[in-house]
């Protein structure tokens, strides 16, 4: 028993170690800091701005409010603030440096720190999430969620986070075959901008297409947790795009796992 709570206190210890300090690169660079929270305040402004003007007076477009739109996009330049993260740049920097090797002689696996970084990064976003909350309520006049969504909302975003960090992960990890990644993370960015539903949500795009990205795993960052909160999917229609998520988190933490040992592996060859 005494064994199993000191090898649980390494393995808490260990990991923790690695969360605070990738917290304390994260908060040292207190101007990068402050571009990121102020890039999705002006989101908030411009985008409520563009569907007020899109809207032109109408209080409802296919069946969708004018109160509605503009809470959708403030809460998703909100949970893309809390999604954004430096593991792409960080990892592809460490092995095109040399440092990975570092990296690899550690105690706790290469996923693991990667994991231990996006953590470390949801902590310090999380705070800017309430720094944005006034400015919501004044651009966009943010409203609470639909009766009953606020549970199922808080997991999906959760599963969100979860499944976003996974494709992060994966395309963070292809720096291992390719030495330069920032054309591909860039259109990665634009790309799950779109697909997620984070500029312009699924009820208004055309049926067949909507139809296809609801069954993909960009739609389940920031769609479906949103969708949730706004009675959009309720009830059933809920939870049934929870499991869609979860489904997604198993196939993609799946696929991480695979991916990252070929990776390691291939390291450890090009290393000698």
């Amino acid at each position: 028993m005494i064994d199993a709570a000191r090898a649980l206190y390494w393995w808490l210890d260990a990991r923790g170690g690695f969360v605070s300090n990738r917290i304390r690169i994260v908060v040292t660079y207190r101007v990068d800091a402050v571009v990121r929270l102020t890039g999705p305040m002006l989101q908030v402004v411009l985008m409520g701005a563009l569907w007020r003007a899109l809207y032109r007076g109408e209080t409802t477009v296919d069946g969708v409010s004018l109160d509605v739109m503009t809470t959708y996009v403030s809460l998703a330049a909100m949970q893309q603030l809390v999604n954004r993260d430096d593991t792409i740049d960080w990892l592809s920097r460490r092995v095109r440096t040399g440092a990975i090797g570092t990296d690899l002689a550690q105690p706790v696996g290469l996923l693991t720190q990667q994991v231990c970084g996006q953590v470390a990064q949801l902590v310090v976003k999380l705070p800017m999430v309430v720094l944005m909350l006034p400015v919501s309520l004044v651009a966009t006049r943010l409203t609470a969620p639909a009766a009953g969504a606020l549970g199922p909302y808080l997991l999906a975003s959760v599963l969100g986070w979860l499944i976003n960090s996974c494709l992060n992960l994966l395309v963070a990890v292809t720096c291992f075959w390719t030495s330069e990644l920032v054309g591909m993370a860039f259109l990665y960015f634009v790309i799950s901008g779109f697909l997620s539903g984070a500029l312009v949500p699924l009820w208004f795009m055309p049926g067949w297409l909507a139809s296809v990205l609801g069954w993909l795993p960009l739609q389940a960052v920031i769609f479906t947790p949103l969708s949730i909160y706004l009675g959009q999917s309720a009830g059933a229609a809920a939870w049934q795009a929870v499991g869609v998520q979860l489904l997604w988190l198993a196939v993609l933490a799946g696929a991480v796992w695979l991916v990252f040992r070929r990776a390691v592996r291939r390291a450890v060859v090009h290393g000698g």
